[in-house]
């Protein structure tokens, strides 16, 4: 079977790691569990200087045997550890970045953690971790619908983040079959991209010291993906203590665009074993064993051809049974964790932008969605609803959804983004806070942001046009996206034009978050109001304009739709 993707093959671990390495050749070093890391100083966008160590392990590589397993701890260096460079990303077909993402290579070799350090908070070489002030971290998780996506710094640059006293962490999780995929087996229960994100978090813990970072101020945040699976953490049991503040930026744990059903997780992994020439009903198993010696190639084939019949999604998240030698994440269904009011302690940022679906319209327009959608209009119905639902109540959901969208007439392509806009973004995000206010929460913010840029790089690059902001948007003013070079980079010392203006406001509200809990705290108020919590009235923060607060309620549009699935979550319940 041939692939169009070129996957390099898994590189040892030493490859990096060379006895020959001086640390008087390093220009920063910092001391880790595992031993001494060789990083780079590089420039700020204020031309200031940051540390930063790419590409370091924080847990064994699951080769061979240990594809599957849930991650090991660490081994020690052999020597110092060359962090100068970022490592392999894990195996992926990207099917929406594009020149956004610019990886050296791929590897299942490619558990690896980047701290980005304000230079001045780095404990200097023999000094006491903590000796300094700690600064608070930003832990981030990568989106990229599970399947894809990295946490280099091509897209995820730092350069702004640390101009402003926080430390950023970004690292790579297993995705897609390797990540995701669940047998609903002992040896394959799913969930191993969100343990791997446990397992991230832990280490740094036991490691924020030595790089100047505060263990006791974590925020974890992510977008899309990365922001439901940040959001699952939150309610996780067991995940306690290991953060303290979280961003869900254009998803979260009840986002539409997957579905946690075991239903669902069965469906997919029925569909990847047929793909893979594979008995379903062979012993689960026997199954593993041949999994783990599949080529890698033949497993991105599989997740490939399934991206293109399902469009967006194919493995996800998934309620787990218990499974010895795993740590369970997502023990009961997350509605039912927040109804408990898993996590309501933890201070959140919710965000969405106004035009979620038009970054990926040309996507769904690719795979033929519009045709699918005619044949199979029951897809309409939002992927998590469709999959929890009686499956008796799924004809009326399909003809109320049509009805509500479509007038019951001719499916089209921009009436489903407004479907996919509204229902896998917006709805959920509501649907959440509602449940945060039940249980009595820590403070819960949100923002909808639907700035158009007048370089906007996300639609400059995807080359489409529309009004707003669509996914992804957002993040690219408070992440520099290093992939892209020449006139798209806004002027990062320009102080006049609109966007280095939103640029400068929106790392200013997502730090002080970061720092605080609080996008606008009392000292960064400059005499503006404060930015409201999402209480009952599920009030949000519009970003439409730089330096502009703008407090407001759901529109009576929204508020419809949010009465609309409201009542589909319902009648989806009737008889289960």
């Amino acid at each position: 079977m041939k692939t169009r993707y070129v996957v390099v093959a898994a590189v040892v671990l030493s490859a990096w790691v060379s006895g020959d390495l001086q640390l008087s050749e390093c220009e920063v070093t910092a001391k880790t569990e595992s031993g001494y890391v060789c990083g780079r100083r590089r420039p700020a966008a204020n031309g200031e200087e940051y540390a930063s160590f790419r590409g370091i392990p924080y847990a064994r590589q699951p080769l061979g045997k240990l594809r599957f397993q849930e991650l090991h701890p660490p081994k020690p260096f052999n020597g110092v550890f060359d962090a100068r460079e970022e490592g392999p990303v894990c195996p992926q077909v990207d099917v929406i970045y594009g020149p956004l993402l610019q990886p050296r290579s791929m590897g299942e070799d490619c558990i690896r953690i980047n701290i980005h350090v304000p230079l001045y908070a780095l404990p200097d070489r023999g000094e006491y971790p903590g000796q300094r002030p700690l600064l608070p971290i930003l832990a981030w998780i990568h989106g990229g619908s599970f399947s894809y996506g990295s946490g280099d710094a091509d897209f995820h640059g730092p350069e702004y983040l640390v101009t402003k006293g926080v430390i950023l962490v970004t690292f790579n999780y297993r995705l897609h079959v390797l990540g995701f995929l669940s047998l609903n087996s002992k040896s394959i229960p799913g969930n191993n991209g969100l343990r791997d994100c446990r397992t991230a978090l832990q280490w740094i813990q036991r490691n924020a010291r030595f790089f100047g970072g505060d263990p006791d101020n974590v925020t974890i945040g992510g977008q899309s993906a990365g922001g439901a699976m940040a959001h699952l953490l939150s309610i996780s049991p067991s995940c306690k203590g290991l953060f303290h503040k979280v961003m869900a930026l254009s998803g979260n744990a009840i986002s539409n665009f997957f579905s946690y059903s075991p239903v669902y997780s069965a469906l997919i992994a029925k569909l990847f074993l047929v793909y893979m020439g594979i008995n379903v009903l062979e012993d689960p198993e026997s199954i593993h064993q041949r999994l783990i010696t599949a080529p890698m190639g033949s497993l991105l084939e599989a997740n490939r051809f399934l991206l293109d019949q399902l469009g967006l999604v194919t493995f996800t998240p998934v309620i787990e049974t218990p499974a010895k030698n795993f740590t369970a994440i997502l023990p009961r269904d997350a509605e039912l964790l927040l109804d408990e009011g898993w996590g309501k302690e933890t201070p959140i940022l919710f965000g969405v932008c106004s035009n979620e679906a038009q970054t990926y319209k040309k996507r769904l327009a690719a795979v033929n969605l519009e045709t699918k959608l005619r044949l199979l209009p029951q897809l309409t119905v939002p992927l998590n609803l469709l999959f929890t639902s009686n499956p008796l109540m799924v004809p009326a959901l399909t003809f109320n959804v049509l009805d509500e969208y479509y007038n019951n007439s001719l499916i089209t392509l921009d009436q489903f983004c407004n479907v996919i806009t509204d229902s896998f973004y917006k709805y959920p995000v509501l649907r959440a806070i509602e449940k945060r206010v039940k249980t009595g929460s820590a403070p819960t913010f949100q923002y909808e942001f639907s700035y158009h840029g007048q370089k906007s790089i996300v639609k400059e690059v995807l080359k489409t046009e529309f009004p707003g902001a669509g996914h992804l948007e957002d993040i690219t003013y408070f992440f520099r996206l290093n992939a892209i070079q020449g006139p798209l980079v806004v002027n990062e010392l320009s102080q006049n034009d609109p966007d280095s203006m939103m640029r400068e406001w929106m790392t200013r509200l997502i730090t002080n978050f970061i720092i605080t809990g609080d996008p606008t705290p009392v000292e960064e108020r400059y005499g503006l109001p404060k930015w409201p919590e999402a209480d009952r009235h599920l009030m949000y923060e519009s970003i439409d304009m730089p330096m502009l607060y703008n407090a407001k309620t759901p529109t009576p549009y929204m508020k419809g739709k949010k009465r609309f699935f409201d009542k589909q979550y319902k009648l989806g319940r009737l008889g289960k």
